[in-house]
């Protein structure tokens, strides 16, 4: 199916703009709404309820392989880095490594980033006493759309580089170097629009030397890994690909070396109503992208062993959920608050629990793209 480059930007915008990830919302599949999720992640939203009796995520059909509208063919096998398709919703799937891989294009705006960049900034003026960060985390197509594919996307590198340049008080974290040196690693689902948790552990990497804790941030080698195969994620359902959906992959996931010693509570939006789980809700990483901290649309609270009394409270969309598990021996306590769905006032939320740092973590879209307003009300 071929699309026009203003029809194929147009609904890779608003698919975007909808990039939620691991939501209890699922209506709205068109991806209209800035808040409402991709009609795409496992339904481990719905099925990892928090509750007191039982921190594991169901094994449902759903959980394991979401795509229960396609059949599942056998592994495609060799797949020539030549193979190009147009797929449904201005989805490219591409060949690479011997496998198919789907990319969505990422736009946006400069004048979004500009708006970002004050937002921050304002925060970072209103807490004098609170370190402020900005991590802008590329998405897969930054590094994978081959040369022969030309107008599909925008550079990312421009829009992080701008909003960096308008940054004032606020410390800016490059993850783009980062992730670049690391391209020929898993860092990226093939699947999906998100990272894998290893891009997520070379980010938090950054972060940690950046924010002065990197003495206590634990090598990779330190964490349990836990791998579940199977996995096809948002992008075949945008494209429809016959070819992406012959070719789940594997989901790795990282379990913190301290994860006995942490407590984590899940409050509502207005971080009210807490109840004890497990930031690990899918110990087996059957949840995919929800198997650590679940769903969005919560608060979350994680108290560790670590006893540096620091406080991290990070601000995030789906993006910045894969950081937290490498973070967990950095700080005492973090706070996680996703900006389409937190109701108060981040500034005054900072205040309230004392934090020391205060991170701004999304993907390249959320500064460039419409959601860029959800960052401006929190700051308020």
């Amino acid at each position: 199916m071929k699309f026009s480059k203003s029809i194929a930007v147009l609904l890779t915008a608003a698919m975007l703009a909808a990039m939620a990830g691991c939501s209890d919302n699922e209506e709205n599949p068109s991806g209209t709404a800035d808040k409402t999720s991709a009609p795409t992640q496992q339904t481990a939203g719905k099925e990892n309820t928090v509750n007191n009796e039982s921190t594991n995520a169901p094994e449902t059909e759903a959980a394991t392989r979401q795509n229960t509208d396609a059949p599942v063919t056998e592994a495609p096998g060799d797949v020539p880095d030549s193979y190009r398709e147009d797929g449904e919703s201005g989805i490219k799937i591409i060949g690479r490594n011997g496998h198919y891989m789907g990319l969505m294009g990422c736009w946006g705006t400069f004048e979004n980033c500009e708006r970002y960049a004050a937002a921050v900034n304002k925060a970072a003026a209103a807490l004098p006493g609170v370190k402020v960060y900005s991590m802008v985390i590329p998405t897969s197509s930054e590094f994978y759309v081959p040369e022969d594919i030309t107008g599909f996307t925008s550079s990312q590198k421009e829009k992080i580089d701008h909003t960096a340049d308008k940054l004032s008080g606020v410390a800016n974290v490059d993850v783009y170097s980062a992730l670049k040196a690391h391209t020929d690693e898993y860092i990226y689902t093939r699947t999906d629009h998100h990272w894998q948790p290893l891009g997520a552990y070379y980010a938090a990497e950054v972060f940690a030397k950046a924010a002065g804790v990197a003495d206590k941030f634990a090598d990779i080698s330190e964490y349990k890994k836990v791998t579940k195969e199977g996995y096809m994620g948002s992008l075949y359902n945008y494209s429809k690909s016959e070819k992406l959906n012959s070719d789940p992959e594997p989901f790795t996931m990282y379990i913190s070396p301290n994860d006995s010693a942490l407590k984590t509570t899940y409050y509502d939006t207005s971080f009210q109503n807490g109840k004890e789980s497990d930031l690990f809700v899918s110990r087996d990483a059957g949840a995919y992208y929800c198997s650590f901290l679940g769903s969005d649309d919560r608060i979350a609270k994680i108290e560790t062993d670590c006893a540096n009394g620091k406080t991290l409270v990070v601000m995030k969309e789906s993006y910045g959920n894969g950081l937290i598990p490498f973070l967990t021996q950095c700080y005492q306590t973090i706070y996680v608050c996703d900006v389409r769905y937190f109701d108060l006032n981040a500034i005054q939320f900072c205040k309230d629990v004392n934090a020391d740092d205060l991170l701004f973590a999304t993907c390249t879209y959320t500064p460039a793209g419409p959601n860029v307003k959800e960052v401006e009300r929190v700051v308020g």
